[in-house]
């Protein structure tokens, strides 16, 4: 117990000293890297380079929303093409029928995304259950629209690893996936509360190549969503699952306080009516995704323990 309290203290002063140098990214060039705790409760690394650019878009989103204007945005999945490409046509379309101007601001990569979210810099976001559940537990972001369905993952290893019969096996071994805070992930991880026995992560990028670099033995196991699994391996012929997770709500689209009643209404509407899918439809065949549908604040609750080890989410 002591140990543990003695290395969460080194670790707490490690972050401290590399967020330091945050506001100063000429110095912090003289580092190897700067610390960001992760999901998995260790640390992870962040170059001075990556640091300078989450501050370069932090500044960018700060000095970005002029006075009567929401800014939206996403997740940093692809690249600003492609993103911008998916909800610039959004932003314009909400634009027109709420007579608010609403602008797109691409994240290009996490710890950007993350500072903003924490910041409470963003009016419209779209994205996953377990960050939709802590902005409205935290930041009281209102749901408004969701992906129709649920997510839910299962856990694999190869059927003929006879050395892995049950979750417990993957235990301190490599299992394939894609970075955190990726909701499959995080229930991976959280599935082990101890940090010195959470598996070691894969990172692959990509639903199927992650069940494919399982099968060549690049790791033990694998956590995909169920869909996929059964459209990859229906029969159980070469996996089998370890654990599936419970049901999880749809991505959703959340608005902040300060955005007016009336006009989360307007955007409700004009999400779920049909030129409202048809401004949407590129993203939801990226999904894929039937037409949105009403969200609501209870089916999120309880899903942001996922982040809670996550850097920033934790309060």
């Amino acid at each position: 117990m002591q140990g543990s309290i003695i290395k969460e203290g080194i670790t707490r002063l490690l972050l401290i000293c590399g967020l330091l140098f945050l506001g100063a990214p000429a110095q912090a060039e003289n580092l190897t890297d700067v610390l960001q705790k992760t999901s998995t409760g260790s640390v992870a690394y962040h170059s001075p380079a990556s640091v300078a650019s989450a501050n370069q878009a932090d500044k960018a989103v700060q000095n970005l929303a002029q006075p009567g204007e929401f800014v939206f945005s996403s997740p940093p999945r692809g690249s600003a093409a492609e993103e911008t490409a998916y909800f610039q046509p959004i932003a314009d379309y909400l634009t027109q029928v709420t007579g608010k101007k609403f602008v797109y601001k691409y994240s290009d990569n996490w710890l950007a995304y993350q500072s903003n979210m924490q910041k409470d810099r963003y009016d419209l976001v779209f994205d996953g259950p377990h960050f939709v559940s802590w902005r409205i537990a935290h930041r009281e972001h209102e749901p408004l629209v969701k992906i129709p369905g649920e997510f839910v993952f299962v856990f694999l290893a190869r059927k003929n690893n006879t050395g892995i019969q049950t979750l417990n096996d993957l235990a301190g071994r490599t299992v394939c996936g894609h970075a955190p805070p990726n909701l499959g992930t995080l229930y991976l991880y959280n599935m082990f509360t101890n940090p010195s026995r959470q598996p070691q992560l894969v990172d692959v990028q990509g639903w199927r190549p992650i069940y494919k670099a399982m099968l060549a033995d690049k790791c033990v196991g694998s956590v995909v969503p169920i869909k996929i699994y059964n459209d990859l391996d229906p029969n159980g012929k070469d996996t089998k699952v370890l654990h599936t997770t419970k049901a999880a709500p749809g991505q959703a689209f959340t608005a902040s306080k300060r955005i007016p009643a009336d006009i989360r209404a307007k955007i409700v509407e004009a999400l779920m009516s049909a030129q409202g899918q048809a401004v949407t439809a590129k993203l939801r065949e990226y999904y894929p995704s039937k037409p949105y549908v009403r969200a609501n604040k209870p089916e999120y609750a309880g899903e942001e323990v996922l982040l809670k080890d996550s850097y920033g989410f934790g309060s």
